[in-house]
C-alpha cells in the first residue's frame, strides 16, 4: 500500500479550511479572519475593516428589473452583527447617480439581512453600496457589477387610444379558459410607486386554478414602450391566488397589462386596460 506524504495531507486540510474562513487585510486595520458561509457568494470587507459583508444573490447575478438578495454581516471579531442599521444604495458610477426607489431590508436574525425591492431600471455598470451602522460604528462596502444584463428590447407598436376603455379589474381570457381578477396593493393606482397585485384565477367552471405559470407584460401603446420593471410572481396562495411584485407605472396615461397564463387547463392570455392619472 502506498504511503501518502504528510505534506500532501496537510495541503488538503489547508485548502478545505480556506473555504470556510477567510483572512482579509485592510490598510486601516490589522489582519482579521472572517467566516464565509457560501462557496459562490460575494464577499467584501468594509472600507475601514470594521465589518465583513457576504452577499448571496437569489439568482446568482443582478439583472435589469426586480432583484432579491441576502446579506450576512460580521464584525471585526467575526461575530454576527444583529440589530444593525443596514442600507443598500444601487449606484451607476459612470453616470453619477442612483435610483429613487429604496430597497426594502428586513433582519432575519443571526446577522442575516434580507433585501427585496431592489429595482434596476436598466442594464450596464452598477454598484451596490452597503452601509452598516451598529452602536454608532459605521462602515461601507461597495460591490461592483460591471455588466448587469438588460433584457432583450421588445418592439412596441404605437396605437391610438380607444375612445372608451374597459378598465374593470375582472376579465375573461382570450380563449375563455380563465376568469382573472386583480387587486392592487395601492388604490388608486399612481405613477412611480412599486406595488403588488393580488391576482385570482378561476377556470370556466369557476374553480380556482392552482400551480399556474404567469408571465407579465406591460405596454403603453400610445408611447411605444413598456414597464420600467420586470414584474414577477413571488408567491402562490391557496384558492388560485398569486402575488405579483414589481408593478410600476412611470408615467400617467393608458396602459395595457397582459397576463400570459399556462396551467393544466391550457395556455391563454388575459388583458387589462388601465388609465393612470
Amino acid at each position: 500500500m502506498k504511503k501518502i506524504p504528510l505534506l500532501f495531507i496537510f495541503s488538503i486540510f489547508l485548502i478545505q479550511g480556506c473555504l470556510s474562513t477567510l483572512t482579509e487585510t485592510n490598510q486601516n486595520t490589522s489582519s482579521h479572519k472572517f467566516t464565509r458561509h457560501y462557496k459562490n457568494s460575494l464577499f467584501k470587507l468594509t472600507k475601514n475593516g470594521l465589518y465583513s459583508v457576504e452577499m448571496v444573490l437569489k439568482k446568482g447575478m443582478l439583472k435589469k428589473g426586480t432583484n432579491e438578495l441576502n446579506l450576512i454581516v460580521h464584525n471585526s471579531k467575526n461575530q454576527e452583527v444583529v440589530e444593525a442599521e443596514v442600507t443598500v444604495q444601487p449606484w451607476m458610477p459612470e453616470m453619477g447617480h442612483g435610483i429613487d426607489i429604496e430597497p426594502v431590508i428586513k433582519e432575519k436574525g443571526g446577522g442575516l439581512y434580507h433585501v427585496t425591492n431592489l429595482i434596476l431600471p436598466m442594464g450596464g455598470h452598477w454598484e451596490l453600496r452597503i452601509t452598516i451602522s451598529k452602536d454608532k460604528i459605521t462602515d461601507t462596502a461597495i460591490f461592483d457589477f460591471p455588466k448587469v444584463a438588460a433584457s432583450e428590447p421588445k418592439k412596441h407598436k404605437h396605437i391610438k387610444r380607444p375612445e372608451v376603455l374597459d378598465t374593470t379589474t375582472s376579465q375573461t381570457s382570450e380563449k375563455g379558459l380563465y376568469r382573472v381578477t386583480y387587486v392592487p396593493s395601492i388604490q388608486p393606482l399612481r405613477t412611480n410607486t412599486i406595488h403588488e397585485w393580488k391576482v385570482k384565477i378561476t377556470d370556466s367552471n369557476g374553480d380556482p386554478v392552482n400551480g399556474a405559470r404567469i408571465k407579465i407584460e406591460g405596454d403603453m401603446p400610445e408611447h411605444g414602450h413598456g414597464l420600467p420593471t420586470e414584474p414577477e410572481v413571488v408567491e402562490e396562495l391557496p384558492g388560485g391566488e398569486y402575488i405579483i411584485d414589481g408593478m410600476n407605472f412611470q408615467m400617467p396615461g393608458w396602459w395595457v397589462i397582459k397576463l400570459h397564463i399556462h396551467s393544466t387547463t391550457g395556455m391563454d392570455t388575459v388583458t387589462f386596460q388601465l388609465d393612470i392619472d
